[in-house]
């Protein structure tokens, strides 16, 4: 994300809509991942529902169901 347009809640929609686009394919949990030092990145997966699994060469892994509660 460019800087100019950090904060303003763009990667976190992009995920959200992102999530039914791979439920509509078939895949019920996705792997979601970033930098261990990207503190942006890291509130956006955990926004989304993202379950911190573990830090492998400096990237956490998030697991995220593509079903959210309250969405259908």
């Amino acid at each position: 994300m460019r800087p100019s347009a950090r904060r303003r809640g763009h990667a976190a929609k992009a995920l959200a809509d992102a999530l039914p686009v791979a439920r509509d394919l078939g895949i019920s949990r996705v792997l979601i991942t970033c930098d261990e030092n990207n503190a942006g990145s890291r509130a956006t997966i955990e926004k989304n529902g993202g379950i911190y699994e573990d830090t492998r060469n400096g990237k956490r892994r998030y697991w995220a169901d593509t079903v959210q509660p309250g969405r259908p």
